[in-house]
């Protein structure tokens, strides 16, 4: 009987950098993802329509992994076999509608999709915490990038027409519904991004000595005037206290987008705007993960008429997404994506998205 498996990609609305600090995050499952069809085995077999070569493994994630997927799909039955997964395999093939390299986390829609069928045909439940929690290691096994634990979570939580609030410190969580009125609009910039070999793990490295200057605090526990104080208070270095200025001012913004979203008369747009704006303006200069290319695609969606924009992901490339009418966003999308053609050179895409539901099992 052949069974079908599904994990959506993300994109996040606010809280950049936040979760490998524990901090706040507001991402949405996006209804485009990775579908896996395909039923038990004696081992992991597994072709791709998007990715070269196939996949073959014993079920505990042993034996000729390879490059490239074959190394997300070998640590993810790895981990699954430290938490006493049955040796159950998985024949199937793999397909795929969501961009890779563009910020939306195909990366962990592959963890995810690959341990929910496995936890499937091994009838071997795990709650979702701990099914994102295991492809998170599992992220980290195979690319050796301390990633935090938002991509994975919002994959396995994310719910048709709502974002996730997610404490990434204590796994915490709440729906925040989006209006319908509005679309994501999501616009991949052809800078394709490869975290393992940006900045990103010296970026974490700047912040954790930020984040040293707070004597075992969590940032989302500190006041942004507060930590703006730290150098001078805590003797830390001007990029420290960036990264670290970033993160505390980007959970505070989390908590502000979402009363911004659910507010008593509706979505307060102006507020959107300027608190996505905001976040930008802190990763281009606190953080330094956008790229001109980046700043100009958020331009460019602005005086296109969208409500919000900024970048979103890890950066270094990949996306923006941007807030805007639903019925005008593949008129948007257009304008954006001619624009940047002119004053770049490049061809962006863009994708007008819908919150949607988290990984599931067809039935």
């Amino acid at each position: 009987m052949t069974r079908a498996f599904h994990a959506p990609g993300r994109v996040n609305l606010i809280g950049e950098h936040t979760d490998y600090s524990g901090g706040l995050v507001l991402p949405a499952a996006i209804d485009r993802g990775l579908t896996l069809t395909g039923d038990a085995a004696d081992r992991i077999a597994l072709e791709s329509d998007r990715y070269p070569g196939a996949v073959k493994l014993s079920p505990d994630g042993a034996g000729g992994a390879g490059q490239h997927w074959g190394r997300y799909v070998a640590a993810v039955a790895a981990e699954l076999d430290a938490l006493g997964r049955p040796a159950v395999g998985f024949a199937g093939a793999l397909s795929s509608d969501l961009p890779d390299g563009a910020g939306l986390s195909s990366s962990a829609a592959l963890e995810v999709v690959v341990a929910t069928a496995l936890c499937a045909v091994a009838d071997f439940p795990l709650g979702p915490p701990d099914l994102a929690a295991a492809c998170q290691r599992a992220e980290h096994r195979a690319v050796g990038v301390p990633s935090g634990i938002m991509d994975q979570a919002a994959s396995v939580l994310g719910r048709a027409d709502a974002a996730v609030l997610l404490d990434c410190g204590t796994l915490e969580h709440r729906l925040v519904g989006l209006p319908p009125s509005l679309a994501l609009l999501v616009v991949d910039s052809a800078v394709q991004r490869r975290l393992e070999g940006s900045g990103y793990a010296q970026r974490r490295t700047e912040l954790e000595v930020g984040l040293a200057a707070l004597g075992g605090r969590r940032p989302v526990d500190v006041a942004p005037v507060e930590a703006g104080a730290l150098g001078g208070a805590a003797g830390l270095d001007d990029v420290p206290l960036r990264r670290l200025r970033h993160v505390v001012a980007e959970n505070r913004r989390v908590e502000e987008v979402e009363m911004a979203l659910t507010g008593p008369q509706g979505a307060d747009l102006e507020a959107l705007g300027r608190l996505f704006a905001e976040s930008h303006a802190s990763l281009r200069d606190d953080f330094e993960v956008s790229t001109p290319e980046l700043d100009l695609l958020v331009d460019l969606a602005v005086g296109a008429g969208a409500a919000a924009a900024r970048m979103t992901g890890g950066g270094f490339g990949g996306s923006v997404v941007a807030l805007v009418l639903a019925e005008a966003a593949t008129e948007i999308g257009g304008q954006v994506v001619a624009a940047y053609a002119r004053r770049s050179g490049r061809s962006a895409t863009a994708y007008a998205c819908r919150a949607s539901e988290g990984a599931r099992e067809f039935a």
